[in-house]
C-alpha cells in the first residue's frame, strides 16, 4: 500500500552558490527537510543505510519505525522507498499479497523502479539472502542465487549492496559454494544478472581465478551500465600489489584496475583502503586512505588531508580531498563514509569537536574546483536550520549523492536539524535542488516559508 508523506522543513531555499559553477542548474534553490511518514508524524524508530535514485527522486532507507503506512504486524527492520515526485511512502520489503519481512541497506535504479536489499531469515532462503523488488509490477527475486536462481547456502555476507541504473546488474558479497562460481571459500564480490540469470565473479586476479583475500564493496560501487565494479580486496587481484587496495573491475574487457594508487602507473597505497564509493558515470571512485599511504597531502602536509581520497579514472589521477577549513588541523585525516556524483561533487562525513567539547560527525558538500579536483570547497549541510550551526548529534553514517549532484540525503542522529524532530531516533535527512520536488510535495504537509 502506498501512503502519502511529508517532509518537515528544516529550512527552506537555501542558496548554494558554489554549484552555480558546475554543471547544475543556475538556480540552485536548495530545500532541507526530514524524512516523516506524514504530516504531523514521526517515525517511531530509528532509520538508516539511505541511498538516493541516480534522477535524485526516489530515496530508500531501512527502517524499525512501524509507522511508515498501517500496521500490518510487522515489528522488524523494513526497507523503505520515499517517492519525492509522487508523495509517496512504500515499504518495499513487502510481499505482492501484503507480507512484511526484514529489509536492510536499499539500494535504488536510476529510476527508482528497482530496489535490492538485504534480507535474513525471510522466505527468501536460508541466512542472508539479496533480493530485488520491482515497484512496478511487485516481483520480487533472488539476486543471491545461482543460475537457476537457487538460493545461495547461507554464506552471503551483510556488507551492502549495488544495483545498476537499469536494475539489471545487482552486486553483493558472498564466499557461497553453490553459486556455480568459483569462491575459493572466501568472501568474493558477485555481480548477478537479473534478466539472464548469469552470475559472474567480479574480484579475480590476472588469471581469472578468484581473489587469495577476503573482498567488500559497500553501497553505490557499480557503474551506471553494469559494466565496472568497484571493491575493496586485500588479495593480490595484479602481481605485486598487496595490502587492502581499492580496485574497479571492468566486466567488458575482464580487467582490473587498481585504483589506490598514485597517477596512471604510480605505487599503491601503503596504507589500509575503506568506505569506496563510485560515481553512476564510473569516471570517479572515492575511497578513505590515510595521508601516510603516500597518494598525495593536501596543502603540502597531512594537516590539509580530509581522509578521503578522489581518483579520477579519465585522467588516471588521484586527489587528496582536503580537510574543511572548519576542522581543526588536529581532525586531519578524520573524515569517513563518501558518496559522489558524476560532476565530480562529494558527500562526505567527518568526525570533530563541533562545540569545542564533543566529537560528532557531521555532513559536508565538497565542490572540486573547475581545473584542479584537489582544491575546492566545503558547505556544511548537517545543520540546524535557525542558525546554520553543526546538530548535536552524529550525522553521515550512511549518505548518498544522485549523479547530478542536486539530491543528497544523510542519517542523523541530531535532534535539533528540525525543530520538530522530539522523536529521539535517527533520522532521515533530504537537502535537495527544489527542482526535485513536485507541487505533490509541497500540498502535503511541507508548508513554505
Amino acid at each position: 500500500m502506498h501512503r502519502p508523506f511529508a517532509i518537515h522543513p528544516s529550512f527552506h531555499a537555501v542558496a548554494l552558490a558554489v554549484l552555480a559553477s558546475l554543471a547544475a542548474p543556475a538556480h540552485a534553490e536548495f530545500v532541507y527537510g526530514r524524512v516523516v511518514p506524514g504530516a504531523g508524524l514521526q517515525p517511531n524508530n530509528d532509520s538508516e543505510a539511505v541511498d538516493v535514485s541516480a534522477d535524485g527522486r526516489t530515496v530508500v532507507f531501512s527502517s524499525a519505525a512501524t509507522n511508515w503506512g498501517p500496521d500490518d504486524g510487522f515489528h522488524g527492520t523494513r526497507a523503505i522507498a520515499v517517492d519525492l515526485d509522487l508523495g509517496v511512502v512504500e515499504t518495499v520489503s513487502k510481499t505482492s499479497t501484503g507480507v512484511a519481512f526484514r529489509g536492510e541497506a536499499p539500494v535504488a535504479s536510476a529510476d527508482g523502479r528497482y530496489v535490492a536489499f538485504l534480507t535474513y531469515g525471510s522466505l527468501f532462503g536460508s541466512g542472508w539472502q539479496v533480493v530485488r523488488k520491482d515497484r512496478q509490477t511487485g516481483e520480487i527475486k533472488v539476486a543471491s542465487s545461482d543460475a537457476g536462481w537457487t538460493p545461495a547456502n547461507n554464506y552471503v555476507q551483510d556488507d551492502g549492496v549495488a544495483i545498476s541504473a537499469d536494475g539489471r546488474s545487482v552486486v553483493f558479497v558472498a564466499s557461497s559454494s553453490n553459486l556455480g562460481v568459483a569462491t575459493g571459500g572466501r568472501d568474493q564480490v558477485i555481480v548477478k544478472d537479473m534478466v539472464s540469470g548469469q552470475v559472474k565473479v567480479a574480484s579475480v586476479k590476472s588469471d581469472g581465478s578468484p581473489s587469495d583475500g577476503y573482498c567488500n564493496i559497500v553501497p553505490r560501487m557499480v557503474s551506471a551500465d553494469g559494466r565496472h565494479v568497484g571493491m575493496i580486496c586485500d588479495g593480490t587481484l595484479v602481481p605485486g600489489v598487496t595490502g587492502r587496495q581499492t580496485w574497479v573491475r571492468d566486466l567488458q574487457t575482464n580487467t582490473t584496475e587498481l585504483v589506490s594508487r598514485v597517477g596512471a602507473n604510480g605505487p599503491a597505497s601503503t596504507a589500509f583502503t575503506y568506505g569506496l564509493a563510485m560515481s553512476p558515470s564510473g569516471r570517479f571512485v572515492t575511497f578513505r586512505n590515510a595521508c601516510y599511504g603516500g597518494l598525495g597531502q593536501a596543502g603540502g602536509t597531512c594537516d590539509g588531508n580530509s581522509g578521503v581520497y578522489l581518483r579520477d579514472r579519465q585522467t588516471q589521477t588521484t586527489y587528496p580531498v582536503p580537510r574543511p577549513a572548519v576542522i581543526p588541523a588536529s581532525y586531519a585525516n578524520y573524515c569517513q563514509a563518501s558518496s559522489v556524483s558524476d560532476i565530480g561533487t562529494i558527500v562526505m562525513a567527518c568526525a570533530y569537536k563541533s562545540d569545542g567539547t564533543n566529537q560528532r560527525s557531521q555532513v559536508f558538500l565538497y565542490v572540486p574546483g573547475q581545473n584542479n579536483l584537489g582544491q575546492g570547497t566545503h558547505e556544511l549541510i548537517s545543520v540546524r536550520g535557525n542558525d546554520g550551526q553543526p546538530g548535536n548529534g552524529d550525522s553521515g553514517y550512511s549518505l548518498a549523492v544522485s549523479a547530478n549532484g542536486l539530491s543528497m540525503v544523510f542519517e542523523s542522529k541530531a535532534s535539533d536539524l528540525d525543530p520538530g524532530d522530539t522523536n529521539g531516533r535517527s533520522d532521515i535527512f533530504v537537502f535537495a535542488d527544489e527542482s526535485v520536488f513536485t507541487d505533490v510535495i509541497f500540498a502535503d504537509g511541507f508548508e513554505q516559508p
